[in-house]
């Protein structure tokens, strides 16, 4: 009887009334009130990887072939594929080489050469550092009001399948063609293959090679190889025993 008076009290029985009428109430407005935080959260995600999205540029190259009377055939997105031809990425390290240490007259030219260097040039690579470095201690833009620098590739040599060797010469002038020295360097340079998904970055460097490391010196001629050069060329001017008879006779 204790515990059946204690549940007929007063109290208990109010509660149990308030519980009837208004906790489903309670309940399902705990429940709206979930379901609207959720929907908002997924609202704001969704908002903010389309602006996101919306921010980044990517540019699909389409290739669109024509037939023998000039219709379209079907319209394919053209794939980037890996740059396996070893000429191709001796063609583009010969290039960026002789870019970087050529010096013409032209200040709006040599700043093309500039730009194209940097564009086939790694972001934050070492190579990066390393001709930022170059340009800030010998600046074109400097040397172009005094002389300029004929930079010629004579050799590059594949010494792994990402690093080459390149020897070079470069010729210097003063500003009225006369020359003033001329040097040979000899460079290892190091590339990498990425994906172009730029517009303007496919019309500087379409294949997508950049150079990553980069380590260059000059070629000094040994005592050895000037004593060759000159002993040929005191051979060349001293004339034979045939030569000296042939006169006698005379």
């Amino acid at each position: 009887m204790t515990e059946k008076a204690i549940v007929q009290t007063p109290y208990l029985r109010a509660r149990q009334e308030w519980d009837e009428r208004f906790g489903d109430q309670i309940k399902s407005r705990n429940n709206w009130r979930l379901a609207a935080f959720l929907t908002m959260a997924t609202a704001l995600v969704c908002v903010t990887g389309m602006v996101a999205i919306g921010y980044r540029s990517n540019t699909v190259p389409y290739v669109v072939a024509l037939d023998d009377v000039g219709r379209a055939v079907p319209v394919i997105p053209a794939k980037q594929v890996a740059v396996k031809d070893v000429r191709l990425q001796e063609a583009v390290v010969a290039r960026w080489v002789t870019n970087l240490r050529t010096v013409i007259a032209d200040a709006v030219a040599q700043r093309r050469l500039v730009d194209e260097v940097y564009a086939e040039t790694g972001q934050n690579s070492p190579a990066s550092a390393t001709i930022t470095e170059f340009y800030s201690k010998n600046s074109p833009f400097d040397l172009l009001t005094k002389q300029t620098v004929d930079a010629s590739v004579e050799s590059i040599v594949q010494q792994s399948p990402k690093t080459y060797e390149v020897a070079w010469t470069e010729v210097t002038r003063d500003l009225n063609g006369n020359l003033m020295a001329s040097h040979r360097y000899r460079a290892f340079v190091s590339v990498v293959t990425q994906e172009v998904t730029d517009a303007r970055q496919a019309l500087v460097n379409p294949l997508g090679l950049y150079v990553t490391n980069l380590t260059w010196g000059e070629v000094v001629s040994t005592a050895t190889d000037q004593q060759s050069n000159s002993t040929q060329s005191s051979n060349a001017q001293k004339p034979s025993a045939e030569q000296l008879n042939g006169g006698q006779n005379q």
